[in-house]
């Protein structure tokens, strides 16, 4: 029980800092991007055809001190 608590708390303390360096855009988490979006206050990512029938679009915005990353799956029938 002891053991589960401890991971528990490394892990909450190991993420309360994660993309919350809010002087740099966060990295494009799958590789380089084939088109980027910069905005004052957001990121997106899109990756074409990232699988079989889909496109992988991540953006990351803003929210309190932090960056949030958003990940979405949009068909592509060109794939």
């Amino acid at each position: 029980m002891r053991l589960i608590l401890l991971f528990l708390l490394v892990l909450s303390i190991s993420c309360d800092n994660d993309n919350c360096d809010l002087n740099h855009y966060p990295s494009a988490p799958y590789g380089t991007a084939d088109d980027t979006i910069y905005g004052d206050n957001y990121v997106r990512y899109l990756y074409v055809c990232y699988t079989s029938s889909y496109n992988k679009v991540v953006t990351y915005e803003i929210v309190g001190d932090c960056w949030e990353m958003y990940v979405d799956d949009n068909y592509n029938i060109n794939c």
